[in-house]
């Protein structure tokens, strides 16, 4: 229901609220099967071109963080992810924050695996036609690293 956003309603309904939430929903769980694919061309497209990121107690440089992601997936033989408790609140005909636990297991090219649990916080907006993460906050349950590699 992506189209939901093409025009503001007046009001948001029960209804459109809904459709918007389900429209936001779809596309995080289409992130996570295009995050199993490893290309990372196609997760970054989910994110807006300035995202504002902050996570484990600093903020980060977005360009830094685009720039690194290549060489960091290529390392990558497994990413699947799912979503813990996913909560879609819509704030506008454009706006909505998804929040909810990343949980992953990865593996790498070195023979490693881990477990990761991100719980984030996204603000999404319609953007070139489509949603995307424009902030996002991540953090560890209390006494959990992010990247547990073992």
């Amino acid at each position: 229901v992506a189209g939901a956003c093409t025009a503001a309603p007046k009001e948001l309904t029960p209804a459109v609220r809904a459709a918007i939430a389900d429209s936001v929903r779809a596309e995080s769980m289409r992130m996570l099967e295009v995050m199993k694919t490893r290309k990372v061309d196609e997760v970054l497209a989910f994110y807006g071109k300035r995202t504002a990121y902050a996570g484990q107690g600093a903020v980060g440089d977005w360009a830094a963080i685009v720039k690194s992601a290549p060489a960091r997936y290529a390392t990558y033989t497994k990413v699947e992810c799912g979503w813990d408790g996913l909560t879609v609140e819509v704030l506008a005909p454009n706006v909505a924050v998804v929040t909810g636990a990343l949980v992953c297991d990865k593996a790498d090219t070195a023979g490693r695996s881990w477990h990761e649990v991100a719980v984030r916080t996204e603000v999404i907006a319609w953007e070139e036609g489509r949603w995307r993460i424009v902030a996002v906050h991540e953090s560890s349950p209390p006494g959990a690293p992010l990247e547990g590699k073992s």
